[in-house]
């Protein structure tokens, strides 16, 4: 039983549709999978610029916590010293 003309239009033009919008489909995921690596990217450049200012606050951080320079500063600005022996009380709890 051979089908009809207007069938097989009707089913081209379903086909064609559907080739369309799966191309249509196609180009519009290609452009945000772009997107998504190009921001992917940007946030691996600022992931590393972070770390790169993480140690560099670290160092920094071991610098003034150094004990010489605590001690300096004690000693200097506070006027602290180590106490004598007889300086010394124990308090029993």
């Amino acid at each position: 039983m051979p089908i009809k003309l207007w069938n097989k239009v009707t089913l081209f033009g379903v086909l064609w549709l559907a080739v369309m919008a799966s191309s249509f489909w196609v180009v519009i995921n290609s452009h945000n999978s772009r997107q998504l690596y190009a921001e992917y990217v940007d946030l691996q450049r600022e992931e590393h610029r972070l770390r790169v200012e993480s140690g560099k606050y670290l160092l920094e951080q071991s610098a003034w916590a150094e004990f010489g320079r605590i001690e300096k500063l004690a000693v200097e600005e506070l006027e602290m010293r180590v106490p004598g022996l007889d300086e010394i009380v124990l308090v029993n709890p």
